[in-house]
């Protein structure tokens, strides 16, 4: 947790809004990069098509998808009981040009 803590404090300083911040700190995992790359050969992904590129259980997996979602990085649509997960990019770019302009001013 605190280590979790310590790369929370550490990414404020370059983030103009909450919402940035969030998106940064859900980049941070190697876990959720991985699943992000997943992303470059697949419009849309489900939660199994996901799980079957890690060696950790769905529910570990579920979790990082529901923090990405939370965070905006990821975008969810739900079809039956399955929900599918497409990567945000628009958002994201969107957030990423504020961190830029951020480091512009500061540094």
């Amino acid at each position: 947790m605190i280590k979790h803590v310590i790369k929370y404090q550490t990414l404020s300083k370059f983030c103009p809004s909450e919402e940035c911040l969030e998106l940064l700190y859900a980049l941070t995992d190697e876990t959720r990069q991985k699943i992000i790359a997943l992303f470059y050969t697949s419009k849309e992904l489900c939660v199994n098509d996901i799980a079957k590129n890690f060696k950790l259980s769905r529910p570990t997996i579920s979790h990082h998808l529901n923090l990405m979602k939370r965070s905006k990085l990821l975008k969810a649509r739900k079809e039956g009981k399955e929900i599918y997960y497409s990567f945000n990019r628009s958002h994201v770019i969107k957030l990423m040009e504020s961190v830029l302009d951020s480091l512009k001013k500061c540094c």
